[in-house]
């Protein structure tokens, strides 16, 4: 079976998941963000020497302006998803065209199907939306995943991977410690699929049960009774953050009962090694996932890995243009 995001000679023609994409892929989109990283800082460092005479300069890119349409299937209650994509295109010379806000649920491909060649850049609630949508791309018009339910998100985890890979520069050796709602982390299954493409070795989950997805040992993920047991010895922690329906009762009988036995702390984390890199896969709560000194020691970190999703999306942009 061919996989949908590559032609048949196996070049990347939309970005979906990372399931399944080969590693030279992930290490291009990597390379290539650490490439527009390293034009930042240059253009900040030259700012701070010679402020008069750069204004502007790092809206600019040092690549051939792509110069084709960016549409943003984006809802609007991402607004900031959607600026960010918009100057992200016309970065690279890319024409940024809103979708409008109501994409619909019923039929996915619907977005896809009857626009000219471009990029289509797709967040979706509906699982599986992106690959649907690619199914019915005309030739030309590629896609790229902002986020289709809990299938697939691969920038905001590739993100993660450039932080590791910049703080343990040889991922061959690890142990990565996920703990949280892995079961509605569309984030979370991008990790470990990247994590099976790059050779991490050993990974561990830690959740509720309920909150872990089915069928993690073929994902070459080990659910661990405890937290403490997740933890030992871990080079990475990763936390994912719960999700309103995982608080439904049903699936999670209370934010206080979850923080009790799997809420992270400093002394919690202790079970891990000293240098354990500390990694939040989105948006977490102070005193639910982390406690309140975790969490204010992870603003840097949260900054940091905006910028390298920032990064990221010209990465993907720019392969997916240069790919129309």
């Amino acid at each position: 079976m061919l996989n949908p995001q590559l032609d048949r000679r196996g070049e990347l023609i939309h970005l979906l998941t990372t399931e399944g994409l080969p590693r030279r892929h992930v290490e291009r989109l990597l390379d290539a963000a650490a490439g527009f990283a390293q034009e930042d800082a240059a253009v900040a460092n030259a700012s701070t020497a010679t402020p008069a005479t750069t204004s502007g300069t790092l809206a600019a890119s040092s690549a051939a302006p792509l110069d084709l349409p960016l549409y943003l299937g984006v809802p609007a209650d991402d607004a900031e998803l959607r600026r960010a994509y918009a100057s992200a295109g016309q970065r690279l010379g890319l024409r940024p065209i809103p979708l409008g806000d109501d994409l619909p649920a019923g039929n996915i491909p619907a977005p896809a199907a009857g626009l000219p060649p471009g990029i289509l850049v797709l967040r979706h609630a509906a699982s599986g939306a992106a690959v649907s949508a690619a199914a019915a791309a005309p030739s030309g018009l590629r896609i790229l995943n902002a986020g289709d339910g809990i299938h697939a998100d691969p920038l905001p985890a590739l993100a993660r991977v450039a932080a590791m890979l910049r703080a343990k520069q040889d991922l061959t050796n690890l142990a990565v410690a996920l703990v949280g709602d892995i079961r509605h982390s569309a984030v979370a299954r991008s990790l470990i699929h990247a994590f099976t493409t790059l050779g991490v070795p050993e990974v561990r989950a830690a959740a509720p049960r309920t909150l872990l997805p089915d069928g993690l040992p073929q994902l070459g993920v080990r659910a661990c009774a405890t937290l403490q047991e997740c933890l030992a010895d871990a080079d990475v922690v990763i936390v994912l953050p719960l999700h309103i329906e995982s608080l439904s009762g049903a699936l999670l009988p209370s934010a206080r009962e979850y923080t009790a036995v799997y809420g992270l702390t400093s002394a919690r984390l202790a079970a891990a090694k000293p240098d354990a890199l500390l990694l939040p896969a989105g948006r977490l709560t102070p005193g639910i996932e982390v406690d309140g000194d975790l969490a204010a020691g992870l603003t840097a970190v949260d900054a940091q890995l905006a910028d390298t999703e920032g990064h990221l999306r010209l990465a993907a942009l720019s392969v997916l243009g240069a790919a129309s």
